[in-house]
């Protein structure tokens, strides 16, 4: 079978990523196979998908088949099979593969002979698929000419040249859908790139915000819709179009990109119709993805995490999951592969911001900790949500959202805020304690604008906490932790695009000159950071490394770094648009890093209030002068 470069790089990380996460070890065949077993012996095994939602759930999400391609390792990345169309229906596939190898193990099938049937009975990858054509494309968009600079002008119009070579839709010649992983919807979407062949929805927002840029309101629109149309379906947007994510979310951002959508738009038709998709998908997370946690003036409130069904591997990283499960005892790995299929909802997959030390992905406690992000998230969902039923002349729903976020600023302020730091951070349900470290998440309040806008301190001393980390000191943008050698994607020296955005839009909207200031600088590199990457590997990439002399892609994590790449595009773009009249190249071509001597922190798990340790000293002064207010 041929494989390209690409995927024998994403092969050999996901088996390094594997190994490091169980401990070094590489698991027999054997050691694998009893792994799986181990699955089929819970109690109460809850997979990504089945009967209820799928029928050919005992393909893609579970079963014989899935079990046999991933303990012999097939393919370099095991999302490959569960993207791989049938040829036949599922109840004939199973019945040929039962067939061929009549009351064998997955141990005992000869790995040639498997080999053989996947050929016979499966298609490639993705061909479900097809590329297609933007109605609403134009080479010049008006926004993008008026970037002053030529350089970054240009930039802009390849970037929006990307989104043709992006743009796909389902076959529509397709009739039986039983065959395919992939979650009909009908519009034409654009998709992140690479092994992401499909449409994802925390990208999306991004996405948007760059189709936004260049003009592209009807395949925002075709987007927007596609996903209400899942929420329709299954009461929520799982976190890509294929049926094994059918247990998970992401980050709720469908109510922002409608927002942004209307705000363009004025398409009040488009505001009616999708209100009532907006109110289901936030019960969605009202109803499934809450926790009630004291706070620290002993009130009780209800905050949000993330917080999956399935307990059993990941179909799209099925053998990693084995491999990492493999050095746990049995008992272990159901919650194991919880919290691992929650980390993924997170969009964070991984970080050592869910690992109890800190260290070992085999330590993962996702659904133990409520992330200030995903509340903040939240509280900004509410503040859309007031605004969107004002406009549409609900004042009653309108006032029903205003008073559910003035009152959630309260669970932000003494669930999540830390007042002697003076900043926001994730909170352990179980421990009752803040996680004092620093993640760009704990920036996000700051995007959603989830504080009283009145108190201009509380913006100021995240602020100054983030500089005094020094965060801002990075030649190519802002790192997604300062975690070291943790060999997991979104830890240092990573930087990604979704959350530098929302760090300079936070700083943007902020009010405050000095922070206006450094939003600016945060996007000047990030620009340009990609510019060069772009110019010398003629991709965008899903992340990037922030502190080399030299910009290239970022690493680390399950699968070789991805080009494309959607959400990537869409940022660059929107800060493109935004910073028209500013941004350009440094005068110097090298983004060399700051000889600012950047502290290094120290982990702290703390309670309410904590010092933090780190070796810089926030000045006195400025904590004095903003205490006064709280929220």
């Amino acid at each position: 079978m041929n494989f390209s470069n690409d995927m024998h790089a994403t092969a050999f990380i996901g088996l390094l990523y594997a190994l490091i996460s169980s401990g070094g070890t590489s698991p027999s065949l054997s050691e694998l196979m009893k792994t799986a077993n181990a699955v089929e012996k819970q109690t109460n095994p809850v997979y990504t998908c089945d009967e209820s939602n799928s029928k050919n759930y005992f393909i893609y999400c579970s079963g014989e088949i899935l079990k046999a391609v991933n303990i012999h390792g097939i393919y370099n990345d095991s999302k490959t099979f569960v993207d791989m169309p049938m040829k036949q229906d599922p109840d004939a596939t199973l019945q040929q593969f039962n067939a061929r190898f009549p009351n064998m193990t997955a141990e005992q099938i000869k790995r040639d002979d498997l080999i053989a049937f996947l050929d016979e009975f499966f298609s490639p990858p993705g061909t479900e698929l097809q590329e297609c054509v933007l109605s609403d494309w134009t080479d010049n968009p008006p926004q993008l000419m008026k970037i002053v600079d030529p350089t970054m002008r240009k930039f802009a119009l390849d970037l929006n040249g990307i989104w043709k070579v992006l743009c796909r839709r389902v076959n529509p010649e397709l009739t039986t859908w039983d065959r395919y992983s992939l979650i009909y919807v009908p519009h034409e979407f654009v998709v992140p790139g690479g092994r992401f062949r499909e449409y994802y929805y925390w990208d999306a927002y991004w996405i948007i915000k760059g189709l936004l840029a260049c003009g592209m309101y009807t395949t925002s629109k075709a987007m927007i819709d596609n996903l209400a149309s899942l929420v329709e379906t299954y009461g929520f947007i799982p976190n890509g179009g294929r049926v094994y994510y059918l247990q998970r979310s992401q980050p709720p951002f469908l109510s922002a990109m409608a927002y942004e959508y209307f705000e363009r738009t004025r398409d009040f038709d488009f505001l009616y119709s999708i209100l009532p998709v907006l109110v289901k998908e936030f019960s969605f997370w009202q109803n499934n993805r809450t926790i009630e946690v004291t706070g620290q003036n002993n009130q009780t409130y209800k905050v949000f995490l993330y917080r999956t069904n399935s307990n059993v591997p990941r179909p799209e990283s099925y053998r990693e999951d084995l491999v990492a499960a493999s050095a746990l005892p049995d008992d272990a790995k159901p919650l194991f592969y919880h919290n691992i299929a929650s980390a993924a909802e997170s969009g964070w997959d991984f970080s050592t911001r869910w690992f109890a030390d800190k260290t070992s992905l085999t330590k993962i406690e996702t659904t133990s900790i409520a992330p200030i992000d995903l509340n903040a998230i939240m509280c900004w969902n509410m503040d859309i949500l007031e605004y969107l039923f004002k406009m549409s002349g609900n004042f009653t729903e309108s006032r029903k959202y205003r008073d559910m976020r003035g009152e959630f600023l309260y669970a932000l302020q003494y669930v999540f805020y830390n007042i002697t730091v003076g900043a926001w951070f994730d909170y352990n349900v179980e421990t009752r304690r803040q996680i004092v470290d620093f993640f760009s998440s704990i920036a996000v309040p700051l995007f959603g604008e989830c504080y009283q806008l009145l108190n201009m301190a509380k913006p100021q001393r995240i602020y100054e906490f983030m500089k005094a980390m020094g965060v801002f000191e990075y030649p190519g943008g802002v790192p997604a932790s300062l975690a070291k050698n943790s060999h997991e994607q979104w830890d240092f020296p990573n930087g990604w695009s979704p959350l530098n955005h929302m760090i300079v839009e936070g700083l943007r909207k902020s009010g405050n000159p000095e922070m206006q200031e450094q939003a600016f600088r945060i996007a000047r590199k990030w620009v340009a950071g990609n510019y060069k990457v772009f110019n010398s590997t003629g991709h965008m990439w899903e992340k990037y490394d922030v502190i080399g002399t030299i910009p290239q892609p970022g690493a680390g994590g399950e699968y070789a770094v991805q080009p494309g790449f959607g959400w990537s595009n869409g940022a660059i773009l929107d800060l493109l648009v935004t910073y028209s009249d500013r941004l350009s190249l440094p005068a110097t071509t090298d983004l060399s890093p700051s000889t600012t001597d950047i502290p290094e922190p120290t982990s702290s798990d703390c309670n309410f209030p904590c010092p933090l340790k780190i070796n810089v000293v926030i000045s006195t002064v400025i904590g004095i002068a903003m205490y006064a207010r709280v929220i």
